[in-house]
C-alpha cells in the first residue's frame, strides 16, 4: 500500500537541502515525511564543532536547541563520529539504529563536510518505493523454468538490479556499468546478425 501511495503522489519539499531531494526519489511517502522532519531539524542545530581527530575518524559535537516543557528551549549536545575514507557516520542519539534513517545531527556533519548525498548504505531498501517489487523478484527466482521467457525476464531483472545500484554509486561506477552493458548489447546484436 505504501509503495502504491508513494508512486502515485509527489512530495512537497520544505527545504532546499540536497538530502531531502535525494530521498524523495527513493523513500515511501510515510518514511519521507519522517526523514523530512530530520532535515527541517537541521536548522535547530548550530555550532557543529570538531573536537577530536584520530586518523580518519573525526569526532564532532553538534549543539541542538530543543523545546522542553512549554516554550522553554534547552541546548543539548550530540557527539557524532565521522569516518572520512568510507564516509561512515554515527551519532550518539542512535536514530539510524532505531528508525533506519539518519538523524539531523549526522546530516549536519555530512553537510558541514561538503557531502551532498547520503551514502547509499544509509538508505535502507525496506523504506524504498519499490521494495515489494524487489522482494517478489527475490522470492520468485528460486526455481527457473528454462523454457519460460517470463521466468528468464524476472531472473535477469533480479540479477541486473545490483548492477544498476552499484553503477549509480559514482561516476566511475556508472561509466563501467554503461560500458559493460553496451558491450553486452553488441554481443546480442552480433548473435542476432549471425542468424540472419
Amino acid at each position: 500500500m505504501a509503495d502504491l501511495e508513494s508512486r502515485n503522489s509527489s512530495f512537497e519539499m520544505k527545504t532546499r537541502c540536497n538530502f531531502e531531494v535525494q530521498v524523495s526519489k527513493v523513500y515511501t511517502k510515510e518514511i519521507f515525511k519522517r526523514f523530512q522532519s530530520e532535515v527541517e531539524g537541521m536548522y535547530s542545530c548550530f555550532n557543529t564543532r570538531q573536537v577530536n581527530v584520530n586518523g580518519p575518524i573525526i569526532t564532532y559535537i553538534v549543539k541542538e536547541r530543543v523545546e522542553v516543557e512549554g516554550n522553554e528551549k534547552e541546548v543539548k549536545y550530540y557527539e557524532v563520529l565521522y569516518e572520512t575514507t568510507q564516509v561512515d557516520i554515527r551519532c550518539i542519539c542512535s536514530l539510524f539504529n532505531y528508525k533506519g534513517y539518519l538523524c539531523r545531527h549526522a546530516l549536519n556533519v555530512l553537510n558541514y563536510n561538503g557531502v551532498e548525498e547520503i551514502p547509499s548504505r544509509y538508505i535502507l531498501q525496506r523504506w524504498s518505493k519499490d521494495f515489494k517489487c524487489r522482494y517478489l523478484l527475490d522470492n520468485k527466482s528460486g526455481n527457473i523454468d528454462v523454457y519460460n521467457p517470463m521466468h528468464w525476464y524476472n531472473h535477469l531483472h533480479k540479477c541486473a538490479l545490483p548492477i544498476v545500484e552499484e553503477g549509480a554509486q559514482s561516476q566511475e561506477h556508472y561509466k563501467i556499468a554503461l560500458q559493460e552493458l553496451e558491450e553486452l548489447l553488441n554481443k546480442f546484436n552480433n548473435v542476432a546478425n549471425d542468424f540472419v
